[in-house]
């Protein structure tokens, strides 16, 4: 522990001293834990932090409250990874298996990064060519809420950006998650987005004044039904969660794990007891390349998070639904069903347990009973409906290959 320290304070002195360094950060401090730099941005709520790991040290971003979080989840949305430290803290990972002797280089290198990004929401700075304003939920770490920008920067080449950011006037586009209920503003496209449940009468009078919307795919069958009905939106059959299409993005690998992944919503997680669980626990709040990478090498998926069941079904993986009676998601079953209307729902596998069940029964054994339905519908059809075009030039022929060849 006191070698460690003393090797943070080196680094924190190399910092306090280099004059890009001492520019950057407002506040440096260290412990034989970790060392953090706070930056100018937010009230000096975000900060970079440098952990050790097994390989190195592992250099990201960390925000000191709410607002920070989400900000951080906002802009680095596709440009980093998650990482725990060894007390399950989480951080957005910007460099992994750093040496000792680099450490300051990277974390300057980070938070240069940090307030590019903040100048540029700051001034408006979004090429409308290179950019796509784009809403999702980014209050917490969950990967669910992740996919939409992901797949949208993969099939387009341009970067997501929550359309509520100074100079991003143009449509907006609604993806994955259950946020169909949260379009607000005129000139949105839909694509796969679904409802957390019916519209209230007062969503319904706000809504119906919106003009400019373009509903190209809905998540299921529910969410058409409430549109049309309710809101008297055209909305065509093309049905879909966009996570279906994941491994057009994230190929399955030859090999996978072989076990059961138990996937626990976010708010289940804490009652999880890790040690009663023969298969893996799959950490919801990691980023998407790993969660789903963890679902697709599974020989089986329990799962109370919606997204761990719509992976699991992406990639042929057996799953069955842990319905966590007593402590329910928000909208209850309906996002649940609306997804199973695009399966064969008599084939559908559910297990309802007590929230004290989950620290008490090994949840990795309910893999027995998990099925795989058949998908009742054309994801061609929903490939198809993405209504962002790619963007031009040489260094994105990739992205647009891609699409090409997909559809």
């Amino acid at each position: 522990m006191a070698e460690l320290a003393n090797a943070h304070h080196c680094a924190i002195a190399e910092l306090a001293n280099d004059p890009i360094g001492s520019a950057i950060f407002t506040k440096l401090s260290s412990d034989d834990t970790e060392i953090r730099a706070a930056v100018p941005v937010l009230g000096s709520t975000v900060a970079v932090r440098c952990v050790p790991s097994s390989e190195g040290y592992i250099v990201g971003c960390v925000g000191t409250n709410a607002a920070a979080l989400q900000w951080l989840n906002d802009v680095l949305i596709t440009q980093a990874s998650v990482e725990f430290d060894v007390h399950g803290n989480p951080m957005h990972a910007l460099a992994t298996r750093v040496p000792t002797g680099n450490v300051p280089a990277e974390m300057i290198r980070a938070g240069q990064k940090l307030l590019a990004l903040r100048r540029q929401e700051e001034v408006g700075d979004f090429d409308p060519g290179t950019h796509i304003p784009m809403h999702w939920y980014s209050a917490k770490l969950n990967f669910g809420d992740w996919v939409g920008p992901q797949m949208v920067q993969a099939y387009s080449g341009r970067q997501p950006i929550q359309f509520n950011r100074p100079g991003t006037n143009a449509r907006a586009l609604f993806s994955v998650g259950s946020i169909a209920g949260k379009i607000n503003r005129h000139n949105v496209d839909v694509w796969g987005s679904g409802l957390m449940r019916p519209l209230t009468i007062k969503e319904v009078e706000v809504r119906k004044r919106l003009k400019g919307i373009k509903v190209h795919a809905v998540r299921g069958k529910l969410t058409r039904r409430e549109l049309q009905d309710s809101l008297g939106w055209e909305v065509p059959e093309v049905y879909g969660d966009p996570a279906l299409l994941l491994p057009d993005v994230i190929p399955p690998q030859d090999q996978g794990h072989g076990q059961v992944a138990v996937v626990p919503h976010y708010v289940h997680l804490p009652r999880i007891d890790h040690n009663a669980v023969s298969g893996r626990v799959v950490d919801v709040r990691n980023d998407v390349k790993t969660v789903v990478e963890e679902i697709a090498g599974a020989q089986a998926v329990v799962s109370s998070s919606l997204h761990g069941l719509i992976v699991a079904q992406a990639y042929g993986v057996p799953w069955v639904w842990l319905d966590v009676i007593d402590h329910q998601l928000g909208g209850k079953d309906f996002k649940f069903e609306d997804f199973f209307s695009c399966l064969d729902r008599e084939a559908v596998s559910r297990i309802q347990v007590s929230a004290s069940e989950l620290a008490s029964i090994d949840l990795a054994a309910l893999g027995a009973k998990a099925t795989l339905p058949a998908l009742q519908i054309d994801l061609s059809l929903l490939r198809d409906a993405f209504p962002i075009d790619p963007v031009s030039g040489p260094l994105h022929e990739d992205f647009r290959a891609r699409v090409e060849v997909l559809r």
